[in-house]
């Protein structure tokens, strides 16, 4: 099953680096971290990218992104609405992100669970026909979309615009460290399957998703506050649920660290760019 939990021990970046590639996820109980000991333990794994939404930076320590629906002098901590509907982070990019880091100061007792999904079983699982279908196909992935899908953001300033061009990346991903292979993909907010036919595309993409998050593929974490839960996005996808927002803080960390341009099914360097 995916997912392995530690009952607080130190940060060993070499053991948990072997344990992220048997498990794809770990959650490590009861750490008690600053800032700067986060983003050390997350440079072991490479190096961080910043999130587009700038606006959630911490100040003075802009590797990390804070979710949260607390308010401070008029003004959100944090990103309240951040992390829900099936997706992998950053795979607007280029580079997409490798390894997620989230470590939760304020949990709620109830909801806010991050839901992951394995997709290597997802994709092991189709019929050998079907893989070859999808064997060549891509997808675009906008991180523009993606911000037109949430009206309650701001207008993207140029910045943002300049360092956020479309890119393509193969449906089928093999993970360069373990020769697993999964399904690439995330909900119609941000990534469209390239086929001729939008509706058709449209309607491939959400079956695939729903085959890719049926819940035998599926593992839940349940927060406790002091939670460390790092995951690989290469062959996962996660999902928050939801929670009280009005009754219950949430206070979360999450810093983000880069990955290669994906291999495509067979190991090819896929070619990720602004035009396909």
């Amino acid at each position: 099953p995916v997912g392995e939990r530690v009952e607080g021990d130190g940060l060993v970046g070499a053991a948990h680096d072997a344990a992220l590639l048997d498990h794809q996820m770990l959650a490590i109980r009861d750490q008690h971290l600053t800032p700067e000991s986060f983003i050390a333990f997350a440079r072991r794994f490479g190096p961080i990218d910043l999130h587009v939404l700038d606006r959630y930076w911490m100040p003075g320590h802009p590797e990390i992104y804070v979710i949260s629906n607390i308010v401070e002098n008029g003004r959100p901590i944090g990103n309240p609405r951040e992390g829900f509907g099936w997706h992998t982070d950053l795979n607007y990019f280029a580079n997409p992100t490798a390894i997620t880091l989230l470590y939760g100061i304020e949990v709620p007792p109830e909801g806010a669970e991050t839901l992951f999904a394995d997709t290597a079983k997802a994709l092991a699982a189709l019929p050998q026909a079907r893989r070859s279908q999808l064997n060549h196909l891509s997808a675009r992935h906008s991180y523009q979309l993606l911000h037109a899908s949430r009206p309650w953001l701001p207008p993207m300033t140029p910045a943002q615009i300049e360092r956020t061009p479309d890119v393509y990346h193969p449906i089928l991903r093999r993970h360069p460290r373990t020769d697993r292979e999964g399904l690439y993909l995330c909900d119609w907010s941000n990534v469209r399957l390239e086929l001729p036919d939008e509706r058709e595309a449209r309607i491939v993409q959400e079956e695939l998703l729903m085959h890719m998050t049926r819940p035998e593929f599926v593992q839940t974490h349940r927060w406790r506050a002091g939670d460390l839960v790092l995951w690989d996005n290469r062959t996962l996808i996660h999902t928050a649920t939801e929670y009280d927002r009005e009754r219950h803080r949430r206070l979360v960390w999450r810093t983000s660290v880069r990955g290669e341009v994906p291999l495509a099914s067979g190991g090819i360097l896929a070619a990720a760019s602004a035009s396909h």
